[in-house]
């Protein structure tokens, strides 16, 4: 039987400033066709569209063979959703993302189209703060880690 686990990791201090350096990280878009290790220019883009929430369909990624850990980046219809995966695709798979505690127990769908124009986001992994969200990606390419500024959702799956 497979038993669904969730938890909200709490907010803790964020740091006084923001790392430098970038991680050796791969941007991609949601197909996988389009990708290249990340640049400080592209950050730099990258943190301007999240700021203005233009519509974004993006992931970064740990591996070049887009196989290994990444971070997804969806924004649509003034909603931003975050999402990190950790040994994806295999048994201990587990996901942190960013959430609404409105909606912490709804499955009610978002308005967010996604970029793969399939996937359904729904209310509960969203948030609407562009600042937060920027910083939260600008720590996750400096450093690999999640923004220690920010309350957590991880859920993960185990077999009992």
């Amino acid at each position: 039987m497979v038993v669904y686990h969730k938890t909200v990791i709490p907010e803790g201090k964020p740091p006084e400033k923001m790392p430098k350096g970038i991680k050796t990280l791969y941007l991609s878009d949601e197909l996988g066709s389009d990708y290249r290790k990340i640049t400080e220019k592209d950050l730099n883009r990258l943190l301007k569209d999240i700021r203005n929430k233009k519509h974004i369909g993006i992931s970064l990624n740990n591996d070049p063979d887009l196989e290994g850990d990444y971070m997804q980046i969806e924004i649509s219809n003034n909603l931003i959703c975050l999402e990190y995966v950790e040994n994806n695709l295999k048994s201990n798979e587990c996901s942190y993302s960013c959430f609404n505690p409105d909606y912490l127990d709804s499955d009610e769908w978002s308005p967010m189209d996604a970029a793969d124009g399939q996937s359904i986001i729904l209310m509960r992994y969203t948030m609407e703060d562009p600042e937060l969200a920027a910083k939260c990606v600008e720590y996750f390419v400096r450093t690999g880690k999640l923004y220690p500024g920010m309350a957590w959702l991880k859920q993960w799956q185990s077999n009992e």
